[in-house]
């Protein structure tokens, strides 16, 4: 299998178990979730990754991600993966990565996936914080 293969068939177990879902169903999963337009907007951010990061939704959708929420992902391992994404219209990579809170240092691994849509402009990323 080749890496494209790969790629696609990352996406479709990731598409059946997140894409899809609500708020609710979002909210019930062991793992930070969030949605980004490609500008980095927050689109969705559900109730574990409000819980561990101690913002509430409300304080997040609508900010830019990597300059209002978590400026300390505005690097090259992170951000950089970003862009190149949006670039591409195809991302699909996981990394590990340390987000320093004022009530914690959290030491993740953070996925992050590219969904196209019909119009460019309505594709966005999605982002999975685990740990």
């Amino acid at each position: 299998m080749n890496t494209q293969e790969q790629s696609r068939g990352s996406e479709s177990e990731f598409d059946i178990g997140v894409f899809n879902l609500d708020e609710r169903g979002l909210d019930a999963q062991p793992f930070g979730i969030i949605q980004l337009d490609r500008n980095g907007t927050v689109l969705s951010y559900n109730l574990y990754e409000e819980n561990q990061a101690r913002r509430k939704r409300q304080d997040v959708l609508g900010k830019n991600f990597f300059t209002d929420i978590a400026p300390c992902s505005r690097v090259k391992k992170f951000y950089g993966r970003f862009l190149l994404g949006i670039e591409q219209r195809e991302l699909n990579a996981t990394f590990g990565f340390v987000f320093h809170f004022p009530h914690k240092t959290r030491n993740v691994d953070v996925s992050l996936f590219y969904k196209r849509a019909a119009q460019v402009r309505e594709d966005t990323v999605w982002v999975l914080i685990r740990g």
